[in-house]
């Protein structure tokens, strides 16, 4: 049973060890995968950038603006995978902390929407960028690795919760069971949240789900491949 967990969460291919041809050709994939991975965060941080540079500011009043400090940092962190990509210095504990890193940073800018907006901290709980949280886990997809969408689903509910338990004990009367109150004040809603920590633990299992199925389609696929070009070499078409 834990061969099978393990197979599962480390995303092995098929029973036994492929040739090494295989392997390198599987290695080839993961590396342009974790490439485009890189640019497409790039472009997407960028995207944050550009977006809150050409939107109206309502924070005029706020003497230290973190939005754009941590925007910087996203930027350059994610710039910094992009050359390690492209270099292939990136092992599996480096991705690993890479996830996680990414999904700390984007946490890092919702929770910093409360003091740049000068408001408590429930405030940052309604923030529709906690949606990109979603982006993040898929973008992991692209490896046809279950491991890592795992980490970047686990690190993305355990940092909500953390947060959620921040914004809860922020001050008296903060924590409500009336829904229209959650939604037209600065109040916390306990069950919605939870809500949102279930709908990214759920995505996180469907993704990872079906990257173990369709891991080992694509190691059947690359063991096919390589097996008819050695076949063609003494067998007409």
């Amino acid at each position: 049973m834990w061969d099978r967990i393990a197979n599962f969460v480390l995303g092995e291919g098929p029973k036994g060890t492929p040739p090494e041809r295989v392997r390198w050709l599987i290695v080839e994939q993961q590396v342009k995968s974790e490439i485009l991975i890189g640019w497409v965060g790039f472009a997407l941080v960028l995207f944050f950038l550009v977006l809150y540079t050409v939107s109206p500011k309502t924070s005029a009043g706020t003497r230290f603006l973190p939005v754009p400090w941590v925007l910087a940092a996203f930027l350059g962190v994610t710039a910094l995978r992009l050359v390690l990509a492209h270099r292939r210095w990136l092992n599996p504990p480096l991705l690993i902390a890479g996830v996680c890193l990414d999904i700390a940073l984007l946490l890092g800018l919702i929770w910093s929407f409360h003091l740049q907006y000068q408001q408590p901290a429930p405030f940052y709980l309604k923030v529709p960028t906690l949606l990109y949280v979603f982006i993040f886990i898929a973008l992991r997809a692209l490896r046809f690795e279950p491991m890592y969408v795992i980490a970047a689903g686990l690190s993305a509910a355990a940092g909500w919760l953390a947060m959620l338990v921040y914004a809860a004990s922020s001050g008296e009367m903060v924590v409500t069971r009336d829904y229209v109150r959650y939604m037209t004040s600065n109040s916390v809603l306990i069950g919605a949240e939870i809500d949102k920590v279930i709908a990214i633990l759920m995505v996180t299992g469907v993704l990872a789900l079906a990257l173990a199925r369709s891991r080992r389609i694509l190691y059947r696929a690359v063991l096919d491949s390589v097996l008819a070009k050695d076949l063609s070499r003494f067998v007409a078409p």
